[in-house]
């Protein structure tokens, strides 16, 4: 693979349940390292289209690649689950396991890591998003702030090359929301190719290399932060830009 070519590629794909096209032949390219905010109305397909990337969802036609595999294929997809790292707006860890076993099941059963080796990994990280002092805590004693960051610790501990978010702040308590956009911004600034769908545009602002507007299951608007805030191109992006900010 050389450096130029796209870590996350999604060419021509189309989603359908049932008879509702829900992707409408979507095409995007993510680069190594490319920060990429997914915006845009309920319903519009954002979801839908990052979960089609490590195959929670089936798509109908197109292709997808991760770093250079494509998505067909049992050994492919197991193969892309463990390179993308996701996470989730709820935040789905084992209730009935601590934070640090929680971090440590994938990597040992997936990956066939040593119990020592997730440990210590767990714990660096369970310390990069400053909740290593909750490691033998359950999940319930935890805030839904302190929840995901565990979630986003889980995911890095499978050493994924890409970060997708699915609205990782939505469920939370808005005074928990900077905590976890926080941890977000910093593996951002670490380089994390990330691709986020969330509604909250200052971390769009802050972090984005571009912003990429759906709506009705198609790519309606992508730009850099600064042009698609200032200079939205479409009145589909500008009635949503308008909305949205009006409520923050």
């Amino acid at each position: 693979m050389t450096l130029q070519s796209p870590l996350i590629r999604m060419m021509d794909v189309n989603k359908y349940y049932g008879a509702f096209h829900a992707l409408k032949s979507v095409s995007i390219s993510v680069r190594r390292g490319e920060k990429i905010v997914l915006c845009g109305p309920s319903g519009s397909g954002k979801s839908t289209l990052i979960r089609c990337i490590n195959h929670l969802e089936a798509i109908q036609s197109g292709t997808i690649e991760v770093d250079g595999t494509k998505l067909e294929g049992t050994t492919a997809i197991d193969t892309i689950r463990r390179e993308v790292g996701m996470v989730f707006q709820s935040f789905n860890l084992f209730p009935h396991k601590t934070v640090l076993e929680n971090c440590i099941i994938a990597p040992m059963r997936v990956r066939g890591v040593s119990r020592m080796d997730a440990e210590t990994t767990a714990m660096r990280l369970l310390e990069r998003v400053k909740i290593a002092n909750q490691a033998q805590k359950y999940p319930a004693q935890l805030s839904g702030g302190q929840q995901q960051r565990v979630a986003i610790a889980r995911a890095l501990c499978m050493e994924p090359v890409a970060m997708l978010f699915d609205e990782p702040t939505s469920a939370l308590d808005p005074e928990m929301v900077k905590e976890v956009l926080d941890t977000m911004i910093s593996l951002a600034n670490d380089g994390m190719t990330m691709i986020c769908v969330t509604h909250e545009m200052g971390f769009a602002r802050q972090v984005a290399d571009r912003v990429i507007f759906m709506s009705d299951g198609e790519i309606v608007e992508e730009n850099s932060p600064k042009d698609f805030f200032s200079a939205p191109q479409h009145k589909r992006t500008r009635a949503f830009l308008g909305e949205i900010l009006a409520h923050h």
